[in-house]
Order: structure tokens, then sequence, then C-alpha cells
């Protein structure tokens, strides 16, 4: 990390992050830096508050956190299917700076799929980038990737969490 970072108490939504320094756009924010599970594992935990799915849709630049989809299906003929493993991160006992970055509606910051020391794209390192030039002191946000209606817990119940970004395209609710 080059940028000098800061926590902070916001009223509504926690700990935040923003900058000490105005921030270009496409500047290198930090790695989210987690334990590593796999998705049967990550279901089980009680806190999902700080759990982000890897690996999904590797090529898609936008991809951010989010327990959605736990398995992923591939087809390999019409006669065969094989359960292709998936993992999740999460931060809540092991993370860095990055598990107090807030969810925006409208963020500022995306989050990028980086293999640099191995090549396994269902395990890749998640790096957070500058989405537009982020002024001095603005709080750093980025879209977790939630859908309404389509998060559950173990019972196949929907799960509803509010959204207080406070964006003019807030949608109210994370999922």
């Amino acid at each position: 990390m080059k940028i000098q970072l800061e926590i902070f108490k916001r009223k509504s939504r926690g700990w935040g992050i923003r900058s000490l320094t105005s921030i270009p756009s496409g500047s290198f924010i930090c790695k989210y830096i987690r334990e590593l599970l796999e998705d049967k594992e990550a279901e089980k935990r009680q806190n999902d508050e700080y759990l982000f799915d890897i690996g999904h849709n590797f090529s898609d630049c936008s991809l951010i956190g989010g327990l959605l989809t736990l398995k992923h299906v591939v087809q390999l003929n019409s006669n065969e299917v094989v359960e292709d493993e998936r993992f999740t991160i999460d931060a809540a006992q092991f993370g860095n700076v990055g598990r107090f970055i807030n969810h925006s509606c409208s963020p500022n910051l995306y989050a990028q799929n980086v293999l640099y020391d191995h090549k396994d794209k269902s395990k890749p390192h998640i790096m957070l980038f500058a989405a537009e030039n982020i002024p001095l002191l603005k709080e750093l946000t980025y879209h977790y990737n939630y859908f309404v209606d389509q998060v559950r817990d173990l019972n196949a119940n929907i799960k509803m969490k509010s959204c207080y970004c406070g964006a003019a395209e807030c949608t109210g609710r994370m999922y």
C-alpha cells in the first residue's frame, strides 16, 4: 500500500476508510486480506459481514463480494456433471484495512481478481482499485455485488439487509 488511509467511525455504518491524500483513478488501494474457506464452510459462519466470494466470473473485472452462488456446476457431456468447488474469503478474524471499506450503491472503488503467484483461478487475490479520482478525506467504498432477494440462509429463507450508503442511486437494501 502506498496511499495513506485512515479508519474512522461512521454514525450509521460503523467503521469506514478514507484517504489522507487525493487518489488518481486506477490507483491500487489495498489487497483484501482474509482467511480462505471452501464455500461449504463459509455457509456455516454465523457472521457473514466480511465474506467475499472469489473466483466467480474470473474475466469480469468488476466482480465483487457477496455470498451468493455456492457451487458452480460444469457440464462435461450430456451424461456427466461435476461440481467445481468454490471459495470465499472471510476477513472477520484475519483481515486488513480492506475489511473496513463500506458498501455503496455508487462506489468509488472496484475489486479485481489478480493472479500473481499461482495460476489457480478459483483462488485469486482480491485487489481494490480507485474507479475514479477520489478527493482527500472522501470515504472509500465498493459495491458488494449483492442482489435483493438472492441471498439466503441455511434454511433457504431470503435474507434482508438494509443499505445506508446514502447515494442518490441507493436501493435501500444490500440484499
